[in-house]
């Protein structure tokens, strides 16, 4: 087994883990492989709808990550799935790039689910490297709003759910 593999099945581990202590986030693994999953967040976020004055706020989220050949020396391909208004997030009709800032190989999985979990609610975010310049200019005159969910992600365990067993 080489190094990719081995780093791929830990991570594996790492989110199942982090998916039965959290009540707001689930992982769910795409294919037997792992290197293919889908992370759903229940936390607040905001959403822009139509003739509205102001962002809603929404508490379904999902991303696609895919470990690709190259990871971890380079950053797993993020893919955000739902309607999200985020400096850093775009939803999927505008690509649903994720911008997460510096990647280094270090960093585990679930810490960068965790990450961008914190970047929905808007605890994490920057206006200065912004994928969606509205949504950057709104944060800058809507900090005292800020953020929309102060929640911890973690602490939160499913119900039923037993820490550290299959």
């Amino acid at each position: 087994m080489d190094v990719r593999q081995r780093r791929i099945l830990a991570e594996r581990e790492l989110l199942r883990q982090l998916s039965k202590q959290s009540s707001l986030i689930e992982v769910v693994e795409l294919n037997n492989v792992g290197d293919k999953y889908c992370v759903f967040y229940k936390c607040k976020g905001l959403v822009w709808l139509p003739n509205r004055p102001r962002p809603s706020v929404i508490t379904k989220h999902a991303m696609e990550i895919y470990l690709h050949v190259n990871y971890p020396r380079m950053p797993p391909r993020l893919q955000w799935l739902t309607d999200i208004f985020h400096p850093n997030i775009l939803p999927p009709s505008r690509n649903g790039g994720i911008c997460i800032g510096n990647w280094t190989p270090a960093e585990t999985l679930d810490q960068l689910v965790l990450r961008i979990g914190e970047m929905v609610q808007y605890k994490n975010y920057s206006t200065k490297d912004a994928l969606n310049l509205e949504a950057a200019m709104w944060a800058e005159e809507n900090q005292a709003a800020l953020p929309v969910d102060v929640t911890p992600l973690l602490g939160q365990a499913k119900p039923n759910a037993a820490i550290g067993v299959d």
